[in-house]
């Protein structure tokens, strides 16, 4: 036998046995595949139930049997690029395998369009117009891909790529007719060029189509308005009112284009136009009402025909609560807070499930002195957010104002072991509500101790301060720190009467009384109700700095508020202070 056969024959007796031991130890290849397809089924349908990672786990095994199966390979790399967040190595072999397999199969309709859109979004427009090319030429009865086409060429900006999609745009419009998303379309192509005589002439070529179109009048209105030509945007609009007098979106547009020309009259007369047509969507009824209200709610002349408006809507939508909501919204504008809480009482009748309107509605019957109602409103809405600590502030704050300490007392110590142990704020607030209850029983230790304990919460908290301050003027006690503590609340509002007056009467205590008269007189002057004691407190430092009739005025004042104050009647009667 020569060399060269038995070298043949090694050779051969090699393969055999590579070949068995390969086929103890490794499946047939179309096994795999098979098994592959199952997993990748499998993948889908979890997928579908919403069960994420099962779907990412399953796509990966179904990959790693079959990595040559570009269709598994694309669902693997839209998975990695749209969840790589920051990690640019994952996006990029995400984006390659997507490419891949548009590269190989690009008439796969459904996951070309996705790698289209994918390239759309990142901006890569070469890319993008490729895609879109082929799909356009693959499928060429479907018009979205035409689109696409033509909106990827637009944005390249250049002067063919912007013939094109013109061209593309043409084409459409030949299977579908003019409409005012394709005119748009081609008006924003043109416009890349600041072609505006093209942007009018297409303008004109939709009206054409359809002249008793109130759409198609009412967006030919805006274009003119756009190009400030308004007697042609006024004759489309008008035109678009005379077609359909129904049209709520005739004149709300109507409308903005006479606001946008200061034309404050006819804004006005538009606005109660479009408000009244059943038509126009509650959105745009509701950001032309939002706009309406700010510009005019502070006119008290406005304030019927407003209310008027909210009356007419609310007859059209009496179950909407950003109605409820709007209209609330103006009448504490304007700070009728009984009609604001009836309003808000309606929409949590609707809708219960928003805490912030239960907090809002029972201090709305707090503005109003209707304590008793307050709580009962705080009460109902801890039956749906039964441990809200501000809802049990606002239910203690009641109690407190009712000159039932005790039961305060035992809402504001429920409602702290209701707080998060990060809610420096909520802490703050409750404690100091404590310091006010044993300020107002005369518990003179316990409330220096609970303001003491709030100011560490939140040292910024300036109702506080005041508070403290006061109770420490009027038991002239260390006045240097109440002092200190109600100059710190002024800083941040200065025109606060409350704070003023505390102010005044801590100098007034210091005997610093020709200060004293310079921040109760400020006070006065910002005061926007009448207040006994702040009436009071005035009186006693006119006294003192000589100005007899003027503080006899103030007492008279503050006694007709609290006829049966004793130290009150005796300055009026004898016209002189009285020491306590």
């Amino acid at each position: 036998m020569s060399q060269k056969l038995k070298f043949i024959l090694l050779i051969a007796a090699y393969i055999l046995a590579v070949n068995h031991i390969q086929g103890k130890n490794s499946k047939p290849e179309g096994a795999d595949r098979r098994k592959a397809d199952y997993i990748f089924m499998e993948a889908q349908r979890q997928s579908a139930i919403g069960n994420t990672d099962a779907y990412n786990d399953l796509l990966r095994r179904a990959y790693d049997l079959n990595p040559a199966d570009h269709t598994t390979g694309f669902y693997v790399g839209y998975f990695d690029l749209t969840t790589a967040g920051n990690d640019s190595i994952r996006f990029k072999n995400g984006y390659e395998l997507m490419q891949r397999h548009f590269n190989a199969e690009p008439s796969d309709y459904y996951n070309a369009f996705m790698y289209g859109t994918v390239n759309d979004r990142m901006g890569n427009l070469d890319e993008s117009v490729r895609i879109w090319t082929l799909l356009d030429s693959i499928y060429p009865s479907k018009l979205e891909p035409a689109f696409k086409l033509a909106d990827a060429l637009s944005a390249r900006r250049d002067s063919i790529s912007l013939k094109k999609a013109i061209g593309i745009y043409d084409r459409i419009e030949q299977t579908k007719g003019k409409s005012i998303p394709i005119t748009s379309r081609k008006m924003r192509t043109y416009m890349a060029t600041l072609d505006t005589a093209s942007v009018i002439s297409e303008v004109k070529k939709l009206i054409a189509t359809s002249p008793e179109n109130t759409e198609y009048n009412v967006f030919a209105g805006d274009i003119f308005a756009m190009f400030s030509q308004g007697d042609s945007a006024l004759a489309y609009y008008n035109r678009a009112c005379e077609i359909d007098s129904t049209s709520g979106l005739a004149y709300y547009q109507r409308a903005m284009y006479f606001k946008n020309i200061n034309d404050s009259l006819a804004y006005d007369r538009e606005v109660f136009n479009a408000l009244s047509r059943e038509s126009l969507s509650l959105d745009a009824k509701m950001e032309l009402m939002s706009d309406y209200i700010r510009t005019l709610y502070d006119d008290p002349a406005q304030q019927p025909r407003i209310q008027s408006l909210f009356s007419t809507m609310l007859e059209q939508n009496p179950h909407e609560v950003s109605l409820r909501d709007l209209y609330c919204s103006y009448l504490l504008a304007v700070q009728d807070y009984a009609g604001a809480a009836e309003q808000l009482g309606y929409a949590v009748d609707i809708d219960p499930s928003t805490e912030s309107r239960w907090r809002t509605l029972a201090s709305l019957y707090i503005e109003t002195g209707n304590y008793e109602k307050s709580i009962e409103q705080a009460q109902r809405g801890l039956h749906y957010f039964p441990s809200s600590p501000m809802l049990m502030l606002i239910i203690g704050s009641n109690h407190t104002m009712l000159k039932e300490y005790d039961k305060a007392l035992g809402v504001y110590k429920k409602a702290l072991s209701e707080i998060q142990e990060n809610d420096l704020e909520s802490h703050s607030q409750i404690l100091g509500s404590i310091g006010d209850v044993y300020a107002n029983t005369q518990i003179l230790d316990s409330a220096y101790a609970y303001y003491d304990k709030a100011l560490l919460f939140n040292p910024n908290n300036n109702l506080i301060k005041n508070n403290y301050a006061y109770l420490l003027a009027e038991q002239d006690k260390n006045l240097d720190k109440a002092e200190r503590m109600c100059a710190d609340a002024l800083k941040e509002r200065p025109d606060e009467p409350t704070w003023l007056d505390t102010y005044a009467w801590i100098m007034f205590k210091k005997k610093n009384y020709v200060e004293a008269k310079a921040y109760i007189e400020k006070a006065l002057a910002d005061e926007e109700e009448e207040s006994a004691e702040l009436y009071h407190h005035a009186g006693d430092i006119l006294f003192w700095n000589s100005d007899i009739d003027k503080a006899l005025e103030y007492w008279e004042k503050a006694l007709k508020l609290e006829p049966d104050n004793k130290m009150l009647k005796q300055k009026v009667k004898n016209k002189t202070y009285f020491f306590k």
